[in-house]
Parts: structure tokens; sequence; C-alpha cells
């Protein structure tokens, strides 16, 4: 199916990492610091993907500016307190998937709603840094579902996106690549069903991302 894909894009919170919950926690204490009612997981998960303020906005429509200012900032002070903590983990198999789309020639991109200093610290713990090519964050770029962050991917790497494969975990994700072009893949290690992701537009779904190996036998020329 993806037989003339060169690059394969993952998002990070629901793709590569077992992060959902801890989002989940953060977006309901920030909007109980700001005295606004607490949303439910639900209503939390469908925001994640967004840039951040793009989801604290969404979670607090009508709000004041100034609730929606603190309750980011209170969003960024407690993860960065749970992450020093007990920094989320990768997903068991996501290095080993990424390490093997490498030993088959393709070019390993992110697209994540993260910041960039997001981006940098979870780099800075986790194993995979070495074979991530490019990426680009929410702060750089219009939030998801906006095409523009996987276009800059796809002008970094050289390659048109028709050549590209985005991989993620909610319909943001695959809506994104739908709008740039690329291929899609949805998996249900995060926040939508299969249903949803393929309502998005996935060309498929997994279970896993081991099982998308079976979808990317390898590049001939990734030049």
């Amino acid at each position: 199916m993806f037989n003339d894909v060169r690059a394969v894009i993952f998002d990070i919170d629901g793709t590569l990492m077992d992060s959902i919950n801890r989002i989940v926690e953060c977006i309901r204490i920030s909007c109980s610091e700001v005295g606004a009612n607490v949303p439910s997981g639900e209503q939390s998960r469908a925001v994640i993907g967004l840039s951040l303020g793009q989801a604290i906005a969404c979670i607090l429509p009508g709000r004041d500016e100034k609730d929606v200012l603190k309750a980011i900032e209170v969003y960024k002070k407690t993860y960065l307190k749970l992450e020093q903590d007990n920094p989320t983990g990768l997903f068991a198999d996501a290095y080993d998937v990424l390490l093997e789309l490498k030993k088959r020639g393709y070019k390993i991109g992110i697209a994540t709603g993260k910041s960039r200093m997001g981006y940098n610290r979870v780099m800075s713990y986790v194993e995979i840094a070495p074979l991530v090519d490019v990426s680009s964050t929410g702060d750089e770029v219009r939030s998801k579902p906006d095409q523009q962050m996987l276009n800059r991917l796809s002008d970094e790497l050289r390659i048109p996106p028709k050549g590209c494969l985005m991989v993620g975990d909610s319909s943001l994700d695959i809506s994104m690549g739908v709008n740039a072009h690329t291929r899609t893949a949805g998996v249900l290690t995060g926040v939508h069903d299969r249903n949803v992701l393929m309502n998005a537009g996935a060309d498929v779904v997994v279970n896993s991302l081991t099982e998308l190996l079976d979808y990317l036998p390898g590049v001939e020329d990734n030049k």
C-alpha cells in the first residue's frame, strides 16, 4: 500500500509516547486552578495534538484571556514537575520500529503539537533522537490539522508529500495528512478509535507501531 513512501512522520503523544493520561491530568489541574469546570477525560483527549495555547483556549471557551494564560502556565509547570518526578516513557515497540524503518531506508520525521522546548526536553531522555531526521513543533507553525507542519517537513526532506506517510493516533494527525496530501496511518494507542481515524481519512489503521512495519517493506532509492 505504501510502496512509494520514502519518509515516515510520527506524532509523539499517544503515537510514540504513552503520555495521554498525563496530558489529561495536567489539563484538568490547569482548569481547576483557574476556577473553571474540570473537563471530562473525553473533552481533554479531544484537544490533544493542538498547540498548547489552542488546546487550553478550546477547553476554556469564553473565559477571560488572563484565565487562559494562567491555565497555560499552570499546565506547563505541572507537566514539567510530573515529568521530572516520573518521565513518560515511549511505547515498548517505538524504538525498535523506528530503528527498523531506518534500516529499511526511510527518513524519519516528527510532527508534534509540543513546543520546541518540550520536544527538546523529551528528546533529552528518550533514545530515539539519533533516529530522527527532521522535526516540527506546535509553536513554530500553525496548529494541526493545518498542513503547514507537514509541508515544512516535506520541504526539509526534499520528498514530495505523496512520498511521506503521516502516522498518528488522533483525527487531527490524520486530517493534517489529508490536508497536506500525504499518505496517512492511524494507530490505536492513543486518543481515537478505528472509526474516528478512518472517518478522518486514514489510509490504514493499525493496532500498534509494530503492525505498521507490515505496510512498509523498504526504500530502494532514498536519495
